[in-house]
């Protein structure tokens, strides 16, 4: 069972926080970002610092890259960001492809038949756009972000109609993730119950509503494990921060996993730790009252 940090602090300090940690991993959404989508200060501060100490900070999200480079640029990370829960891996500098996996496209057809026959939303992650259905709402809030963006910072969205399903064959489309956007907690159960019987895919919840269909093997943990192989980086040298279902196995394989207070309960059973929530900057509290502080003893 997880331990409260406050808990903590009232009992044993383990030896495991005396180490000097290489990474420190982070989820975005429901861990890093607040409910309003954005990094606090107190969050950006906390990194920064734990940079400076020889942290690298490595994003691992189920967003593609395109959403989240205003986030990168206000961190300033210029090394690998883990993106489509581990569907992808790039060098944020060069623009390098470090892994990737793709949607095998006949089940990738399928399934966006599936969305237009039963009037389910999605977006489609490649790695040249995001692919929404008409009136799409979070497609809609990109095309509006956009209006306020440099045109570095743009989202490159498309809305399509049900010829993307035969263009998907015809144009070679490799599919990174399909985000499929449900109405109500029955539909999420309906549609994760049809697709988890196939073989040859992922499918996981990220969010109350939503979920995430990649590549089979596809997993935030599976990701990590690649990458710190191409890098030489003990995981057991790695902080990790979660919250929610496709956070699980990253938190499970790295050395000092910790979850949000916010987090669904099965992620707080895969973490070792529990901060505060996002919505009180938990990452930035686990930083600076018990990462570095203990870093100092």
């Amino acid at each position: 069972m997880a331990l409260y940090f406050n808990e903590f602090y009232n009992g044993w300090k383990g030896e495991e926080l005396m180490l000097k940690y290489k990474w420190c991993v982070c989820d975005m959404d429901g861990t890093l970002l607040n409910s309003k989508k954005a990094i606090s200060e107190e969050n950006e501060k906390a990194l920064k610092k734990l940079q400076k100490e020889g942290t690298e900070i490595i994003i691992a999200s189920g967003r593609i890259d395109h959403l989240l480079k205003s986030y990168i640029e206000q961190l300033g990370l210029t090394g690998p960001v883990i993106c489509c829960n581990g569907g992808l891996i790039k060098d944020i500098k060069t623009g390098k492809v470090l892994y990737s996996k793709v949607l095998d496209r006949n089940l990738g057809k399928e399934m966006l038949q599936y969305c237009f026959e039963n009037n389910l939303e999605f977006l489609i992650y490649t790695a040249d756009y995001i692919y929404a259905n008409e009136d799409n709402a979070k497609g809609i809030r990109y095309v509006n972000l956009n209006k306020s963006l440099p045109d570095s910072l743009k989202i490159p969205v498309k809305f399509v109609d049900e010829n993307i399903i035969e263009s998907v064959e015809k144009d070679s489309m490799d599919i990174l993730k399909i985000l499929l956007i449900c109405g109500d907690t029955d539909e999420v159960k309906v549609v994760n119950d049809k697709f988890s019987a196939y073989d040859n895919l992922t499918i996981v919840k990220s969010a109350e509503l939503l979920l995430d269909v990649m590549a089979s093997n596809i997993s935030k943990g599976n990701g990590l494990k690649i990458l710190s192989e191409k890098l030489n980086v003990n995981l057991s040298e790695v902080i990790s921060f979660g919250d929610n279902y496709n956070d699980m196995d990253m938190l499970k394989c790295t050395g000092m996993p910790i979850a949000m207070e916010n987090a669904v309960e099965d992620a707080k059973k895969a973490a070792k730790y529990v901060t505060k929530t996002n919505n009180e900057s938990g990452v930035a509290y686990a930083i600076n009252n018990f990462i570095l502080a203990d870093q100092k003893i």
